[in-house]
């Protein structure tokens, strides 16, 4: 199969491959065997970058035998926008399904919550995120403390 993109799709291309790659590998701590055949694609497209002329924007490491993004790539791309905004609105998720979730668990106790049918889980669950979504709206983190 043959695929024809432009020069623009192919900056595109470039994000969507990035941040993919950030998705895939931003928190591990070594390389992971069994990323490696996404990695792999990667690097593949980024080896045309010299041919599609953004050569300053992902360089080749001929010692490791890799491909890697600038400093002026990273600095101009609006990846790192996409992620701060990815991991915002993660961060206030995550925090705000935990709370509810723990609240849920105090009110109804451990047992009766996971004999719960789904409908019965969000009923209880919406209102509780609600009330969290509301108060960090309002106040962001001012409010919350950890009690021991």
């Amino acid at each position: 199969m043959k695929i024809n993109i432009t020069k623009k799709e192919y900056r595109l291309l470039l994000d969507i491959l990035y941040l993919g790659e950030w998705m895939l590998t931003a928190h591990d701590q070594e390389e992971a065997p069994e990323k490696k055949q996404y990695q792999d694609v990667i690097q593949k497209f980024y080896s045309y970058a010299e041919e599609m002329g953004y050569d300053n924007l992902i360089k080749a490491d001929k010692a490791l035998n890799k491909y890697f993004e600038t400093m002026e790539y990273e600095e101009n791309s609006q990846v790192n926008e996409i992620i701060e905004n990815y991991d915002n609105a993660t961060f206030w998720d995550e925090l705000v399904s935990g709370l509810a979730l723990r609240d849920a668990q105090e009110i109804e106790g451990n047992d009766a919550f996971n004999k719960m049918s789904p409908e019965e889980r969000i009923q209880l669950l919406y209102p509780l995120e609600e009330k969290y979504h509301e108060e960090f709206m309002a106040n962001d983190l001012a409010n919350l403390q950890i009690k021991k």
